[in-house]
C-alpha cells in the first residue's frame, strides 16, 4: 500500500511508481491520495506503463485506487 495523503502530484504518482518497481506483474498496488488530479494523473501514468487501473473511488477526501501491475 502506498499512503500518498497529504502529497500533491506528482508525488502520488512518483510513489506508486517507486512501489511497482518492486513488485511483480499480476500483483495489485493500493494507492491512498487526497489530490483530486490523481484522478487524471494516475489512470494516465498506468496506461503509458502498462497497468490497470481496477478501481479508483472517493470517500470523503480520500481517494482510494487499485492498480494491477503490468
Amino acid at each position: 500500500m502506498v499512503d500518498a495523503l497529504g502529497t500533491w502530484c506528482p508525488v502520488p504518482v512518483a510513489m506508486a511508481g517507486e512501489a511497482i518497481a518492486r513488485m511483480s506483474p499480476g500483483e495489485v498496488l493500493e494507492v491512498l491520495a487526497d489530490d483530486p488530479l490523481v484522478f487524471l494523473d494516475l489512470p494516465a501514468w498506468c496506461h503509458d506503463r502498462g497497468h490497470e487501473v481496477l478501481s479508483m473511488e472517493q470517500r470523503r477526501d480520500i481517494i482510494t485506487t487499485h492498480i494491477r501491475v503490468g
